[in-house]
């Protein structure tokens, strides 16, 4: 179900948002939206439990993932909305899930999502955009896939993954293009760091594969 067609059943009073950051376009953007989508806006830095605190941040993201923290760790009875810049790629709307939020909208779509996801945030639920909900499930790597992304970690080419597994070249592209998508790679190198992130869930079962044939060879 999309945000956008999650009814919005007010069981308890009025909801309640406080808009945290300092980009004043956009606090006044986003405030005008939930008191349209029927929230109170808190004002303050002491919040009622329930509250939903909408994150603005178009800083790094290092900064942006420290700041959710630390406005869960401070609020941890108040579910954190973020709004992210439309630039910001999946491996960062991950970090964003990682620091604490529950919700996501991406600031190109404030007018269309930001209410709905409010009121499914505020109602307990977890809403991320489209894009990101396979890596929320993402698809299992085959066995196949992980042998060669195992080469890849070593630092093989199509060519010597492919002698090295009996393999045509074309089908070692095939899987490198198909194990890519499920992690989320566009090259070599993004396949590399999302394999070592740890936080990623992949590297293990890849690693263990590269440093067994390491150790072999």
């Amino acid at each position: 179900m999309s945000p956008s067609s999650i009814p919005y059943v007010d069981l308890r009073g009025t909801p309640r948002a406080a808009i945290v950051g300092d980009d004043q376009n956009m606090r006044h953007q986003a405030a005008g939206l939930l008191d349209a989508a029927g929230f109170a806006i808190a004002d303050g830095d002491r919040f009622a439990p329930g509250t939903v605190l909408v994150a603005l941040s178009r800083r790094s993201d290092a900064t942006r993932q420290r700041e959710i923290r630390d406005l869960v760790d401070a609020h941890d009875k108040c579910p954190v909305l973020a709004i992210v810049p439309a630039g910001a790629g999946n491996p960062s709307l991950r970090r964003v899930l990682i620091a604490g939020a529950t919700g996501i909208v991406i600031d190109s779509e404030l007018k269309q999502a930001l209410g709905a996801t409010a009121r499914a945030v505020a109602a307990g639920q977890l809403v991320v955009p489209r894009s990101l909900s396979g890596q929320i499930a993402p698809r299992p790597l085959s066995h196949r896939e992980k042998q060669i992304l195992s080469l890849v970690m070593r630092g093989l080419t199509n060519r010597e993954i492919a002698n090295e597994l009996f393999l045509a070249e074309s089908t070692v592209k095939t899987h490198l293009s198909t194990a890519f998508r499920k992690i989320d790679a566009r090259s070599r190198a993004e396949a590399v760091a999302r394999i070592q992130d740890p936080e990623s869930g992949y590297g293990t079962g890849i690693l263990a594969i590269a440093d067994s044939a390491a150790a072999v060879a």
